[in-house]
């Protein structure tokens, strides 16, 4: 029989400098003619995994309130050009700009610039009815805009419907603030409408799991992201200084972890060890300024295939959420797919979050990390590394069982066909 048509509908585009790459990672091993995704993002996708990507562009969005006739958006193929177009570059502006202060209000705002703005268009019926999708698979996102899209997708398409739950974008629990409660109320009724019309849901880990399926009334599948290789024996080395390295964005509060993580390193001993950091994120002065640079250099994004070899060359993964901020909760049902990249690469973890969130609370289980939850509990593991290297390959040994065992490649397929096909 021919292999199902999939249409995966996404946020972000297939781009290796993004950084999330949970879908590719699990359609690689499928015909790239079978698969097409749908983004809202104006970067220019480069994965070979999709034959056919549409992009509908929030810049043109809120230029169509005024300009009805506008084109909102196209098909669009791995070798365009987009770096210095000028939606790329008003998209990127923005976009910074909202990530220095989160108000709820330009929450509000764009989801009522979507609201009235053009994005039903001719092309994006022309791109659905041409490839006609046997299942779409999307994530439940916070975005309501894309969630009226997948609906109508859904509507337009006839397909099977698989959803993917791996944040916490419909509980309370994140934060008491009137504006997050107020925006959050929109959220939950624009994915409890989606669930009702979705088949079969997955859940990134038993803590996404058990709430999502008390909320929503479904009976998700847990699905992690596989290994994008088998870790392999960690060669032991001491050598001064220590290199550090992390790699992907630094919000929701992770470039005030990587300044205390910082601070604490200037605690130590002078040549002890120096951090890399390879980010999309526009970090504001502030921060630049806490961040010592004979300690820690800032550079541009690499790609995922530049990323690896990093990772060979680093003696220490640096992973980051936010400590006891606004953001400390934020990631408390989720499973960050770096955790995955980093324990493919078979290399130390530096963990460094909120001891009640779903990504500490699994790297503590499996001792498959340094943890560290309070300036004090950074400075004092830094100061257990000096003292004994040796607990590097102590911890290293249960990653990697916690890696086979949790993220094999094949159980993952295996529960990933169950529910697809």
């Amino acid at each position: 029989m021919p292999s199902p048509k999939i249409l995966v509908i996404t946020v972000a585009s297939w781009n290796s400098k993004v950084g999330s790459n949970t879908w590719t990672s699990l359609l690689r091993c499928y015909s790239a003619e079978n698969i097409a995704n749908l983004c809202i993002r104006d970067e220019i996708p480069d994965s070979p995994v999709c034959s056919r990507y549409f992009s509908i562009s929030e810049n043109k969005i809120i230029k169509s309130v005024l300009r009805r006739s506008l084109k909102t958006g196209r098909e669009l193929s791995t070798n365009m050009s987009i770096e210095s177009t000028r939606d790329l570059m008003e998209h990127n502006a923005r976009y910074n700009q909202m990530r220095k202060k989160r108000r709820y209000s330009m929450l509000l705002a764009r989801e009522f610039i979507w609201k009235v703005g053009k994005w039903h268009t001719k092309e994006l019926d022309d791109f659905l009815d041409d490839f006609k999708p046997d299942i779409i698979l999307h994530s439940m996102e916070g975005y309501i805009h894309l969630n009226r899209i997948t609906m109508y997708a859904i509507r337009r398409t006839g397909a099977k419907v698989i959803g993917y739950i791996w944040d916490d974008n419909f509980t309370y629990k994140q934060s008491k603030k009137i504006g997050y409660k107020f925006y959050r109320f929109f959220q939950r009724r624009s994915l409890k409408k989606l669930a009702k019309n979705t088949s079969d849901f997955f859940a990134i880990s038993p803590y996404t799991k058990k709430e999502a399926d008390a909320f929503f009334g479904i009976d998700c599948k847990i699905l992690t992201k596989p290994l994008s290789r088998i870790p392999r024996e960690y060669e032991f080395r001491v050598r001064n200084p220590l290199r550090i390295l992390y790699t992907g964005n630094l919000l929701i509060g992770r470039d005030r972890s990587l300044v205390r993580f910082v601070n604490a390193l200037k605690k130590m001993p002078a040549d002890f060890a120096v951090v890399d950091v390879y980010t999309q994120t526009n970090l504001s002065d502030e921060i630049m300024c806490a961040l010592d640079p004979a300690l820690c250099t800032v550079h541009e994004p690499i790609p995922q295939s530049e990323v690896l070899k990093k990772q060979e060359e680093a003696d220490i993964l640096l992973f980051l959420e936010d400590i006891d901020g606004p953001d400390a909760l934020v990631a408390r049902l989720s499973f960050s797919t770096k955790i995955t990249d980093y324990l493919s690469a078979g290399k130390p973890i530096f963990a460094i979050g909120n001891q009640d969130t779903s990504p500490m609370h699994y790297l503590a289980t499996n001792h498959a990390a340094v943890i560290a939850c309070s300036d004090e509990e950074i400075l004092q593991r830094l100061k257990e590394i000096h003292g004994r290297p040796s607990l590097l390959r102590d911890i290293v040994s249960c990653a990697n069982n916690a890696a086979v065992m949790n993220h094999d490649p094949a159980l993952i397929k295996k529960v990933f066909e169950t529910v697809v096909f």
